[in-house]
């Protein structure tokens, strides 16, 4: 009689691990991209609401993460402070020329407390604060 088997040979038992190998793959390439794209670093407050700007300058790596929210608190690397505390807080990092700073000011905040805070950071003559702003649309860097 004729054996089918003889024709393509003996049957390879399947292995659940082999039909892993390309799961682990994509996972791995998936892991790859993402550390590639993404980027890490520190996110303002979920509630600011950042003011809109016609041109949208290009961001520094900062030191010191400085927030003003619509009701006026400042928060420092995610911390509530006082302006006297925030005054402290840049004597004690010393030269002024190293020192950058982000403010994230709340598009609702009045200027008098934007100019509190500015006053701060103009008493200890910082070289570097980068003001950030939402670019409007349909605007052009």
């Amino acid at each position: 009689m004729f054996d089918s088997n003889s024709l393509t040979g003996p049957r390879k038992q399947s292995n659940s691990d082999d039909n892993m190998i390309p799961l682990i793959n994509i996972v791995f390439l998936l892991l790859i991209f993402f550390m590639v794209a993404g980027q890490i670093r520190a996110m303002p407050d979920a509630s600011l609401v950042l003011p809109k700007a016609e041109l949208a300058e290009i961001e520094q790596e900062t030191q010191l993460q400085l927030e003003l929210l619509a009701d006026g608190q400042l928060l420092l690397d995610g911390v509530f402070v006082s302006p006297d505390e925030l005054d402290e807080q840049l004597q004690q990092l010393g030269n002024p020329d190293t020192i950058n700073v982000a403010l994230f000011a709340d598009e609702h905040a009045t200027a008098v407390e934007l100019d509190k805070a500015m006053a701060v950071l103009r008493r200890h003559q910082l070289q570097s604060v980068l003001l950030h702003s939402e670019t409007r649309e349909g605007s052009q860097p």
